[in-house]
């Protein structure tokens, strides 16, 4: 290795490899800090929108019930589809147009 009588002390040898190493570490963690930096601040949407899909789950089940009888097997609630429709006048264009356009899709008499 190194001779005692060489050119070279060990106090050399060993700053060189403290500096190297130490120069390393200082490359290492800038390299991490970008990163960081990369992930929290230039892709923060895209994170934040993959988050909120694996948070929120969004799922449409019907309610399923039964009938409820009295004693004598009548039905005092049953289940019957109701649907609703709710229109908003000011957020109409033509409102005249909509109705007529309800009144052939839904079947309805000019009565109702």
């Amino acid at each position: 290795m190194i001779k005692g009588n060489s050119g070279i002390r060990k106090t050399d040898v060993i700053n060189r490899r403290m500096f190297i190493i130490g120069a390393a570490k200082i490359i290492i963690f800038m390299g991490i800090i970008a990163r960081l930096f990369s992930l929290q601040v230039n892709e923060n949407k895209k994170y934040l929108t993959l988050s909120d899909k694996n948070r929120i789950r969004e799922w449409k089940l019907p309610p399923i019930r039964g009938d409820i009888v009295d004693y004598f097997g009548n039905i005092i609630a049953g289940n019957l589809k109701v649907y609703q429709l709710h229109i908003i006048p000011e957020q109409v264009e033509n409102f005249n147009y909509l109705l007529t356009r309800l009144k052939t899709i839904l079947n309805l008499s000019d009565k109702k």
